[in-house]
């Protein structure tokens, strides 16, 4: 059980509208596709980048464990507190399409938006984005990077990690690094087609 003072810190970071410790909220983020149950301490819905660097700093400094989670559709358990501690929830802020960028044919967006709004939204201008995992529907693009989803186009297209050009990550330290570009040809920094 996580003290009272680390959920007040964090409280004063994103508001207490997006902090939940009630029984129905820990319930309802207690499980993923699996259908294996472990419940978190808290769950907190940052509300940018700024925020969840200030919580990992935060929670790293005070030895507090952190799941990120987008919808939790995953079958492998990656958004599952399998020894409690805190819910780092992306799908209700972190949601959004930044950016359709015609000239590089690239989709800058947050982690917590839905594949299919994804994909709809890059079919109106013309584009196409192959992965297609069954949770497209509801499944996140930041779960899709995280879990590298596939899908049934997969083997004429190739899997997620195969469209990710760059990222901007959040370190466990808090610290905010950037990796790739939005360029075909880039040949320094992180590898992040690993």
């Amino acid at each position: 059980m996580i003290d009272k003072k680390h959920l007040d810190y964090l409280t004063s970071i994103v508001g207490i509208e997006n902090i939940k410790s009630d029984k129905a909220h820990l319930i309802a983020f207690c499980y993923d596709a699996t259908r294996t149950r472990f419940e978190p301490d808290a769950v907190v819905f940052p509300r940018h980048e700024q925020d969840v660097s200030d919580i990992l700093k935060y929670c790293n400094e005070h030895q507090i464990i952190i799941v990120p989670r987008g919808a939790g559709s995953g079958f492998t358990g990656g958004a599952l507190p399998a020894n409690g501690g805190i819910i780092l929830s992306l799908e209700r802020h972190m949601n959004k399409l930044l950016e359709i960028d015609m000239e590089n044919m690239v989709g800058v967006v947050q982690p917590g938006l839905i594949n299919m709004q994804f994909q709809k939204a890059v079919e109106e201008v013309g584009l196409f984005y192959p992965p297609d995992p069954a949770s497209e529907e509801y499944s996140t693009l930041g779960g899709n990077v995280s879990e590298n989803a596939g899908g049934m186009r997969a083997a004429k297209y190739g899997i997620t990690k195969d469209y990710v050009m760059a990222l901007r990550a959040v370190l466990p330290n808090g610290d905010i690094i950037v990796a790739g570009k939005k360029t075909i040809k880039d040949v320094a920094g992180y590898n992040t087609a690993g």
